[in-house]
């Protein structure tokens, strides 16, 4: 499955507009099916990922869960030269809080909730 839809990545022209995010394994598979491709490997415990592993998969971020995400992960994350994107927050001091810590990406299914914050003005406008 893996390889099929990095070919079709490929074949759309999208290489450079497509980043995969998974867990280990599956990003291994699409290491070994796309040497250049920009990788978000998921992480789910605080205990950072093996030196091996980062240089097998290659990410460019490690992706974690947001409750997980504390000042001394994110400044190791980044002092380890990668980006931290984190998953799922809906919560606005949530999300707050995720942005002071240096968060480079959110995942959200409160858009409205980050683009206010993005924006400055905190408000959320009510359709």
């Amino acid at each position: 499955a893996v390889r099929r839809i990095v070919d079709v990545v490929r074949e759309c022209g999208a290489r450079d507009r497509v980043y995969y995010t998974a867990g280990a394994a599956t990003m291994l598979a699409v290491r070994a099916a796309d040497p250049a491709a920009e990788i978000a490997m998921t992480w789910t415990t605080a205990a950072p990922p093996r030196a091996g592993l980062l240089a097998a998969v290659r990410p460019r971020w490690l992706n974690y869960r947001f409750g997980l995400v504390d000042r001394a992960l994110a400044e190791r994350v980044h002092r380890d030269g990668f980006l931290l994107s984190v998953w799922t927050p809906d919560t606005r001091r949530t999300m707050r809080r995720l942005r002071a810590l240096g968060v480079d990406s959110i995942t959200t299914n409160r858009i409205d909730v980050l683009c206010a914050l993005r924006d400055g003005n905190g408000a959320v406008a009510v359709p």
